[in-house]
């Protein structure tokens, strides 16, 4: 049983790093990970068990957006789809910069 944020934010990271190499997460992991956050073992996320969880991985004012943005069904709780559902960034792309001309 994982109950420390420490060892979660450590599976965070793992999913990351997997993330940004292309491999899948095996379901194996994605499970350890859900049930690392899910600390009262009821099946699904609640926004306290995600607060907690995520509260050295997520800026404050970002947590509760973030939890919002995955809970696609609006039932107040993270399923294990929902948890691994990768929010878009809505922030507008940087302009492109063009290079100086002056002569």
């Amino acid at each position: 049983m994982i109950k420390t944020p420490l060892i979660v934010a450590t599976l965070f990271c793992s999913c990351a790093l997997t993330a940004v190499a292309d491999e899948p997460l095996p379901k194996s992991r994605r499970v350890e990970i859900f049930n690392g956050l899910d600390t009262n073992h009821d099946g699904g996320i609640s926004l306290e068990e995600w607060k907690a969880g995520m509260s050295s991985n997520i800026a404050p004012v970002r947590i509760e957006k973030v939890f919002r943005e995955k809970d696609r069904n609006g039932d107040g709780q993270l399923n294990l789809e929902e948890l691994f559902y990768v929010v878009q960034d809505q922030r507008p792309a940087a302009p492109d910069k063009k290079p100086s001309t002056s002569k």
